[in-house]
C-alpha cells in the first residue's frame, strides 16, 4: 500500500509541476502583450517628426527646379543654392518663377520686346523683376533690400542674351523713401556633374 501511494504521489507531483509550467508559460505571455497603449506619447512623436520633416522640406533647396527646353550645362561645383528668384532661359522663352515674360527667336530677344534706346534692355523682365523686388520688399517689412537673382540657362545659351539678362536685372531696382531695393547677387544655376 505505501508503494502504491508513493505512485500517486509522483503521478500527483508531476500534474502539478506541468499545471505550474503552464501557469508561469500562460503569466509570461499576458506580460508581453501589450494592454495598455500610451497614444499621447505616440502624438508626440509623430508631431516632433511632422515638424522636422516640413522644417526640411521648406528650407531644402538642392533640387533644381526643371522648364520645358531646359538642358542645365554640368559643374563639379559643391556649393548649395541659395533662396533667389529664379530665371529660367529655355530654347523658346524667359520665365521669371514660373511666369513667361519674353518669347525667344533663334535664342534671342525678337527687336520687338526690347527697349527702343537700349538693345540690352527687356523691358518685361524688368517688370517681372521690380515687380518681384517690390513684392518681397514689402513681406519682409523692408528689413531685406539686397536679394540673389538665380539664372538657370540653356547650356546652348547665347552669350549676348545671358548679358541682355543681366543687364536688365540690374536695371530692376525700387525706391521707397530713401531705401533702395536690389538684386546684389547674381548666379548662374548648373547641374552638378559626375566628377
Amino acid at each position: 500500500m505505501s508503494t502504491h501511494n508513493r505512485k500517486i504521489d509522483l503521478i500527483g507531483v508531476m500534474k502539478e509541476i506541468r499545471r505550474r509550467k503552464r501557469k508561469i508559460r500562460k503569466a509570461k505571455d499576458e506580460a508581453s502583450e501589450i494592454k495598455f497603449l500610451n497614444i499621447v506619447a505616440m502624438v508626440d512623436v509623430l508631431t516632433i517628426l511632422l515638424i522636422f520633416l516640413l522644417k526640411s522640406v521648406s528650407i531644402s533647396n538642392q533640387l533644381a527646379p526643371t522648364a520645358a527646353n531646359l538642358n542645365l550645362p554640368f559643374s563639379t561645383t559643391r556649393t548649395s543654392p541659395v533662396e533667389a528668384v529664379k530665371v529660367f532661359i529655355t530654347r523658346d522663352k524667359i520665365i521669371v518663377q514660373d511666369e513667361p515674360v519674353a518669347e525667344l527667336n533663334k535664342g534671342s530677344v525678337p527687336d520687338l520686346e526690347l527697349a527702343q534706346d537700349d538693345p540690352l534692355l527687356i523691358p518685361d523682365l524688368q517688370k517681372a523683376l521690380t515687380n518681384w523686388i517690390r513684392h518681397t520688399a514689402v513681406a519682409t517689412g523692408g528689413e531685406e533690400n539686397q536679394f540673389n537673382l538665380e539664372i538657370l540657362a540653356d547650356k546652348e545659351t547665347p552669350y549676348h542674351l545671358l548679358m541682355q539678362i543681366f543687364y536688365t536685372a540690374g536695371q530692376a531696382e525700387v525706391t521707397v523713401e530713401s531705401h533702395t531695393f536690389a538684386f546684389s547677387k547674381y548666379r548662374l544655376l548648373v547641374m552638378r556633374g559626375g566628377g
